[in-house]
Parts: structure tokens; sequence; C-alpha cells
């Protein structure tokens, strides 16, 4: 289950980060619920969303 101080942070780097977030937007819902399950493994968020619009998903 995810925990949602992860959920926090991630959406707190999405507000940093105008490009992740309009990629994190445009993702399908299957899509956003892949990247959401990793959150609970992500020890650098600011990195993982840095990197996100890059990700082949």
């Amino acid at each position: 289950m995810m925990q949602p101080n992860a959920t926090l942070i991630f959406q707190s780097c999405l507000r940093r980060n105008r490009e992740a977030a309009r990629f994190f937007d445009a993702c399908t819902p299957g899509q956003k619920e892949a990247i959401l399950s990793q959150l609970d493994k992500v020890e650098h968020m600011d990195a993982f969303v840095r990197h996100l619009p890059s990700a082949a998903l």
C-alpha cells in the first residue's frame, strides 16, 4: 500500500517541475497507476520526478 507521505512528496516535486507535471498529466490512467505504484520504493523523489518525462512506460 502506498504511503501517504510518498504521495505528498511526489505531488510537491511535481509542483516544482512543470515539465514532469505536464508529462504526468498526459499519462493514461494505467501509466499513472504504474508511476504511483513505484513511489514507496523511491529514495530520491526529486531525481525520480526530474527524470519522469524521459521514463519509458
